[in-house]
């Protein structure tokens, strides 16, 4: 069941004049939770879903997958190419939930792809053939395309935090990540459905 309502998107590369003046990374992982935008180079980003919004949105926060998703720029295979490792944290019993959802996916669809190829294309919007998965899915090494600047909206990462609803997997925040060949991660763009958005004060309402 997908929403009528318009997702509420948040810009927040920075400008190409802000990121001339920044020459290093900053250390550890940034945190980024859809309400500040990441305005520094970075190597490392922790998303997740900030707690204001979870105690708004029920039913997001009662059948959600994750905890949080940390994304780490890798040395990639390729050196003409970039990559990033993904790690998952899952909430109590999310990943039982999202395993169970393909599973039953699979049984009812007529198509040959595995439980492991969903799994790509619902964590990381990759092929499988194409991404390295660590165990139980808790990470996953993927190869992409090197950013041209932080603004470089063609070739990014992808992150989405999704909810399983009424036998269907429904994104409910994702996010675009340049990542350039230095190793640093810029956030591109990112949105909210389900008609959330921040106010001028930084509260967190529901548009129609």
């Amino acid at each position: 069941m997908t929403s009528s309502k318009a997702p509420t998107k948040v810009l927040a590369a920075a400008s190409a004049a802000a990121v001339l003046s920044l020459t290093a990374c900053s250390g550890g992982t940034t945190g980024y939770d859809f309400t500040e935008p990441v305005t520094e180079p970075t190597q490392s980003i922790g998303f997740r879903i900030p707690d204001e919004l979870l105690e708004l949105s029920d039913g997001y926060a009662e059948n959600r997958v994750y905890e949080s998703i940390t994304v780490t720029a890798v040395e990639s295979e390729d050196p003409s190419q970039c990559a990033v490792e993904y790690q998952f944290e899952y909430v109590e019993g999310g990943l039982d939930r999202l395993v169970e959802y393909y599973e039953r996916l699979n049984s009812e669809s007529d198509r040959d792809d595995t439980v492991e190829q969903r799994m790509a294309g619902r964590l990381v919007d990759e092929d499988l053939d194409s991404i390295e998965f660590g165990e139980d899915y808790r990470s996953a090494v993927v190869p992409v395309t090197c950013a041209v600047s932080p603004n470089d909206a063609e070739n990014t990462a992808h992150v989405a935090f999704s909810h399983i609803v009424e036998d269907e997997s429904i994104t409910f925040a994702s996010a675009e990540i340049a990542v350039m060949q230095s190793n640093e991660l810029f956030v591109h763009e990112s949105e909210v459905n389900d008609g959330w958005q921040l106010d001028s004060n930084g509260n967190w309402i529901q548009a129609e």
